[in-house]
């Protein structure tokens, strides 16, 4: 939970549509890359519409990296690479994205992302221009409205919702019902999947993009070779949203990739790329790894939010997840949940619970009461009928110019046995301490330098890497049990203390 101007990724549970755009018309018209026509169900118009609306989603429910150099760079490097695309006419948009796996993603229009995962894995620019020209030559062949033409209705991006505004809400398989009414808490965005056929095609188009900026295009199958390991590391988990869950991998792929490098010339008109390593590298230092601290960090059974200056302890042996929008906490049983997410902005945690009060009608008066010296207001309800109901304990609490929501669910039959356990945590929200503050920890890349006759697992303990010996391999490309030469770069995993930046320091109120 990041606050109302940015919030964390995960997927949760349950699926909800994005309102995609009317479309305009259902017709053909010709493909920019093969001049062949298409059956598309918008015109060029409606597919810019369609990007700029999914746009603002994915800034919302993943959000952007708050780096502004990084940012600056990979615009730099996508302009770069868009002016090679037959649709010039269109204005490329270059982001990172806040996703810790390894992704990019583009949208209908020329919006393009690339996740801070997949920059933590690049091991040169030719790698990382091969994969923004691949997001490019998705956009030229407009493959995401050719499939909207293969599976009406389909959007660009899909949200997995928890709960969803005032209407949705959780389904899960313990308490097998429905809490609606309870705010808003959507978890990740799925990305619409392309065939493989438009993945060969966006492939050589990527190839032919970077080749004509100036980069060696068979980096793609070296990258590509790159997450595939870091898939199978990960146990090919099929919750991750890493590049291969949207760019479905095939046998042939890579191999394609070398052949069809081998028939393309690298230009030489234009400016060289970062081919030093230590260059290249530069640009990743520092970049968060794994969960990012800004977003809110567990330690133990604690929740603590360092932008918020929040702080709350969790039931034990409770499954937690950190989202962009809320904090759920899950019984092991699925018997019963616990939700932190900001309600609105204000100072009085009354007005809030009387909000609420007008969607779903609380059973009795908001009651007044004090949390660690913070204004507090609590209440209960019960939402659906028969086996479908769930009873919530609710409380409000103001502090810095917001008034969070805790919700505690759990269906009549647990209800009671739960309650204590709710409000335990819910009277465990505190505004966090200094030592508090000073635990909490990131891990960043950086780069250091291979010693004489270190290995890897050498480096680690003298460095302090948080990266074991194999994951350590992935990110530097090193194969398996080959020990890097005496003063290699290697990328490593350091633990930190969280220092916010400047934008950050006090409370996200917008």
């Amino acid at each position: 939970m990041r606050g109302i101007r940015t919030l964390t990724e995960t997927a949760w549970c349950g699926t909800l549509a994005l309102t995609v755009l009317a479309l305009a018309f259902t017709g053909c018209a010709r493909n920019p890359v093969t001049g062949r026509p298409d059956a598309v169900l918008t015109t060029e118009k409606g597919e810019i519409r369609q990007g700029n609306e999914a746009a603002k989603i994915v800034e919302q429910e993943i959000g952007l990296l708050a780096d502004a150099d990084l940012e600056n760079y990979i615009d730099q490097l996508g302009q770069r690479l868009a002016l090679q695309s037959p649709r010039t006419n269109l204005v490329h948009t270059f982001h990172v994205v806040e996703m810790k796996e390894p992704n990019a993603f583009a949208l209908p229009g020329g919006h393009v992302y690339v996740s801070r995962g997949l920059l933590a894995l690049c091991n040169s620019e030719d790698e990382l221009a091969t994969v923004i020209g691949h997001e490019i030559g998705h956009v030229a062949a407009r493959h995401s409205v050719q499939r909207q033409a293969a599976s009406v209705p389909l959007a660009p991006v899909r949200l997995a919702a928890g709960i969803g505004g005032a209407i949705a809400g959780i389904v899960s398989p313990g308490l097998g019902k429905l809490v609606a009414g309870v705010g808003q808490l959507p978890g990740a965005l799925a990305l619409a999947n392309y065939s493989r056929d438009q993945e060969r095609e966006a492939d050589r188009l990527g190839q032919e993009f970077a080749a004509a900026s100036g980069f060696d295009p068979i980096a793609l199958s070296t990258f590509m070779h790159s997450l595939a390991r870091e898939e199978e590391l990960a146990g090919n988990d099929p919750n991750r949203r890493s590049f291969f869950q949207s760019h479905p991998p095939s046998p042939d792929r890579s191999r394609d990739a070398v052949a069809f490098a081998a028939e393309l010339t690298i230009s030489t008109d234009q400016p060289p790329p970062l081919t030093q390593r230590r260059f290249f590298f530069e640009v990743l230092d520092g970049i968060p790894v794994g969960d990012n601290a800004a977003e809110g960090v567990f330690i133990e059974d604690r929740f603590l939010h360092p932008g918020l200056r929040v702080g709350m302890r969790l039931p034990k042996d409770w499954k937690y997840q950190n989202t962009r929008r809320a904090l759920v906490a899950q019984q092991k049983d699925q018997l019963a949940y616990l939700i932190l997410e900001i309600a609105d902005k204000g100072s009085d945690p009354m007005e809030a619970a009387l909000v609420f009060d007008k969607e779903v009608q609380l059973e009795s008066s908001p009651r007044r009461l004090e949390i660690h010296g913070l204004q507090a207001v609590d209440a209960v309800t019960t939402v659906g009928r028969g086996r479908d109901s769930v009873r919530l304990q609710l409380t409000w609490i103001s502090h810095d110019g917001l008034v969070y929501r805790i919700m505690g669910a759990a269906s009549p039959r647990d209800f009671d046995s739960m309650l204590s356990t709710f409000n335990e945590s819910m009277g465990s929200f505190h505004v966090l301490s200094a030592s508090e503050l000073n635990e909490i920890h990131q891990n960043t890349l950086r780069i250091t330098t291979t010693k004489k006759r270190e290995d890897l697992e050498q480096l680690g303990k003298r460095t302090r890497n948080q990266w074991p010996v194999d994951q350590t391999e992935v990110a530097n490309a090193l194969e398996n049990g080959i020990a890097p030469a005496s003063g290699s770069l290697i990328k490593i995993a350091k633990s930190e203390r969280y220092v916010p930046p400047p934008e950050e320091k006090g409370v996200a109120t917008k």
